[in-house]
């Protein structure tokens, strides 16, 4: 055989490494062969070539055992894989139960932050205390070497304190039955009060009575006076004014003072008298009958001619009452 390998031996070569190897690495390696095979000297005969094909094919099958021990370690790693998986999962549901305590403790932690604060605070009070009681521990230990020679005097002063403690649960006693006096006070007191809440009634509804009186007697000298006063000033004749009850809109209205006059200088001219009677007349008052005027203005046909009376009016009450066109006649005759 020549140094040179033929194309039919590089071809036999190939395809017997082809049946070991991959492609690539059959080129591969028959490369190889080709430089091995180009350095020597001698001429390779076909048995080297058989014994390099039996050392090719052992060394397959070493391969091949080499990859099973391989794939059954691959499975066992996945299997171990698997295994560490499934214990990730259970760390993170461990994890997750954790970060809910550790919330929990958190929240905790800071109430116990609030309450190391306020026991700091009352830890240093009881320093301050402490200090004292220290300073007085001292003191005590000072005194305690001197404490044996003083048990007889303060033994006699333990039998004073008996005695004075003997006067104590006396006075307690007579305080007690103090205090039962008291409780009997307090309750006559009560009875007493409900009488009285009792008699503020009887006298709330006898002021009631006395209002609803007096505010009829102001009603019945209103009709006279405003009667008198617009046929004074006006020279209307005025009809009979009343208390009287008007259904607008389904609602009931109660006018104080109600009634119709006319002009004689315009026979065809309708007047509602619509007015309002008080002791001592308030804005309040005034803006709640502004109102009732405009609804009689929507419901009466005719010219509304509204007017208030009363004793009293407050300035500021007068200049409303000009504001809003309303005439204002006081129980002495007066009309503004």
């Amino acid at each position: 055989m020549s140094p040179d390998l033929t194309d039919q031996e590089k071809e036999e070569i190939r395809a017997l490494l082809r049946r070991a190897f991959k492609e690539e690495e059959a080129d591969v390696l028959l490369g190889v062969l080709e430089r091995v095979i180009a350095r020597r000297d001698e001429v390779v005969t076909r048995q080297d070539l058989q014994r390099l094909q039996a050392t090719i094919a052992e060394g397959h099958r070493a391969l091949q055992g080499a990859l099973a021990r391989l794939a059954e370690a691959q499975a066992r790693t996945d299997e171990r894989v698997g295994e560490l998986m499934a214990a990730q999962a259970r760390t993170d549901q461990l994890l997750g139960d954790l970060a809910v305590r550790v919330d929990r403790v958190e929240g905790a932690l800071a109430r116990l932050a609030e309450a190391q604060a306020r026991t700091d605070e009352r830890v240093g009070d009881l320093a301050v205390r402490v200090d004292r009681v220290e300073g007085a521990l001292a003191r005590l230990a000072e005194a305690q070497a001197r404490t044996e020679e003083r048990v007889d005097r303060l033994a006699a002063a333990q039998e004073r304190t008996e005695s004075r403690l003997d006067r104590v649960e006396l006075a307690l006693a007579r305080l007690s039955e103090a205090q039962a006096h008291l409780e009997t006070a307090v309750a006559d007191l009560a009875k007493a009060q409900a009488r009285t809440e009792k008699a503020v009634e009887r006298l709330a509804r006898q002021v009631g009575g006395l209002s609803e009186t007096v505010g009829g007697d102001i009603e019945d000298i209103a009709y006279i006076v405003i009667h008198d006063v617009l046929g004074r000033e006006f020279g209307w004749k005025v009809g009979v004014l009343e208390r009287a009850w008007q259904r607008w809109d389904g609602r009931v209205e109660e006018i104080n003072i109600f009634g119709q006059a006319n002009d004689p200088a315009h026979p065809g001219r309708t007047i509602w008298i619509v007015g309002e009677a008080k002791h001592n007349l308030t804005l309040k008052q005034v803006e709640r009958f502004a109102r009732l005027v405009e609804r009689a203005r929507q419901h009466l046909a005719g010219e509304v001619f509204p007017v208030c009376f009363c004793y009293r009016a407050r300035p500021e009450v007068q200049e409303r009452l000009q504001e809003l066109g309303i005439r204002l006649v006081f129980s002495y005759g007066r009309m503004k």
